[in-house]
């Protein structure tokens, strides 16, 4: 068995000299599909793996080590990773980051040995599709592979006058194994050898992390430079036993800068230093409570709390703190759901000492104009316009104005960088606050 590549390690071969007329190379004995095939008994077809899909280029180089070595070469990068239940998918950047990149499904089920034939044909009848299994070595291990295709469709996507284009045709392989940890590690050691651009993630997505393999993001962060510069990340934080690995998560990325938290807890609060200075912070809580003392903590641009738990005097000196402040970064608090602390829930706490006014058409407008932060594109997603008219207005010393909209069950905190923003044309009463 062949050890682990180092995804550090350069591209072997100059380029000059990958345009070889070599073409002998038979691949593994044991992979008989199409694509294979077609390398093995076609001249042509070790020439034109340059111009394959990501997804095309993953499959051979699981079939020959030499492949392995040339697609190295084309220093394709991975642009985001997501766990799924299970599932890991890979973006890769088809040609030099060119803003389109492919889809690529690794699926890792822990089976002893394949379905039976009678399974097979069972599925088949069910289907119409027969199921087939190929031997693939990643990372120097040998496994079985069954391909499947997906026949989704593109999404055209248009920000900041770039255009953008996400495959959704794509390839899934499942992976069959008895031992998933080790499997996850050594597809990522092959994905990371094979796509070598050093360029950091645009998305690390480690919510579906499963309960056996919660040790894999550590590892995963800490062996890849492109993990640890990632800039914007989701975490779910759901056992006990992932609190402490989400804390070195944290830590070893250091420049994080957008976070996406799902924390399901009992009788514990997380919270890490470095939700502090985040610059888009969402979070959803399910119950879970953050203190008074982590609450005013937050000095992030946007914070969105989910179905939280919290006193209302924290709201209040959150409010104030801000009031007593002179930095204009912070731009909106929201809590779409909110579950007031019992032992303090008084709505009146949460305006204690503030000389708040009511709306007034001359100091700002009616509605507050919005974006929704995309954390899977990692960049400003959708604009919404929130009706301010019942809400109550602040004003800071230097003249900066604040909105607050607030009932039982919910808590918007606004700040009107820009009191005349552009209005919406169709306005829905019903979604009034």
């Amino acid at each position: 068995m062949s050890q682990p590549e180092d995804s550090s390690r350069q591209p072997p071969y100059p380029e000059n000299q990958i345009e070889s007329n070599d073409h002998s190379e038979a691949l593994d004995d044991s992979s008989s599909d199409t694509t294979s095939e077609e390398i093995q008994h076609s001249p042509e077809g070790c020439l034109n793996w340059r111009v394959m899909p990501p997804d095309d280029l993953l499959d051979l180089t699981m079939c020959s080590n030499d492949l392995k070595q040339k697609v190295r070469t084309l220093v394709l990068g991975i642009t985001r990773i997501t766990f799924n239940d299970g599932q890991l998918a890979i973006c890769v950047s088809n040609r030099d980051f060119d803003n389109d990149e492919t889809r690529i499904d690794l699926e890792i089920v822990q089976q002893e040995s394949l379905p039976s034939k009678l399974t097979r044909i069972t599925s088949y009848l069910r289907s119409r599709i027969w199921r087939k299994f190929v031997l693939r070595k990643i990372n120097g291990m040998d496994y079985e592979v069954e391909k499947v295709n997906h026949n989704d469709y593109g999404i055209d996507l248009t920000f900041d006058g770039f255009n953008y284009r996400v495959v959704n045709f794509r390839k899934e392989f499942i992976i069959y194994t008895h031992d998933t940890t080790t499997a996850h590690e050594n597809v990522l050691r092959h994905v990371f050898f094979v796509f070598a651009n050093p360029t950091p993630l645009f998305y690390l997505d480690l919510r579906g992390i499963q309960s056996e393999n919660f040790d894999v993001p550590t590892k995963l962060v800490g062996l890849y430079d492109q993990c640890r510069q990632c800039t914007c990340l989701a975490i779910g934080v759901r056992k006990n036993e992932f609190v402490e690995q989400a804390h070195k998560t944290l830590e070893m990325m250091t420049e994080l800068k957008n976070l996406n938290i799902d924390i399901s807890l009992t009788e514990t609060e997380f919270f890490s230093p470095r939700m502090c200075q985040i610059d888009h912070l969402n979070v959803v809580y399910h119950k879970n409570a953050i203190s008074e003392k982590n609450m005013l903590s937050l000095n992030c641009e946007t914070i969105k709390l989910w179905s939280v738990t919290i006193t209302a005097t924290a709201l209040n000196l959150f409010i104030k703190k801000w009031l007593k402040s002179t930095k204009k970064r912070f731009r909106y608090l929201e809590i779409p759901i909110i579950y007031l602390d019992p032992d303090d829930s008084d709505q009146n706490e949460i305006m204690k000492d503030l000389n708040v006014k009511k709306f007034d058409d001359l100091q700002r407008a009616v509605f507050y104009k919005r974006y929704d932060w995309s954390y899977e594109l990692n960049c400003t997603g959708q604009c919404r316009y929130i009706n301010c008219r019942n809400g109550l207005d602040i004003t800071r010393s230097d003249g900066a104005l604040a909105t607050i909209v607030s009932s039982t069950s919910f808590f918007y905190f606004f700040v009107w960088h820009e009191r005349f923003p552009e209005q919406p044309k169709d306005h829905v009463p019903f979604c009034d606050y």
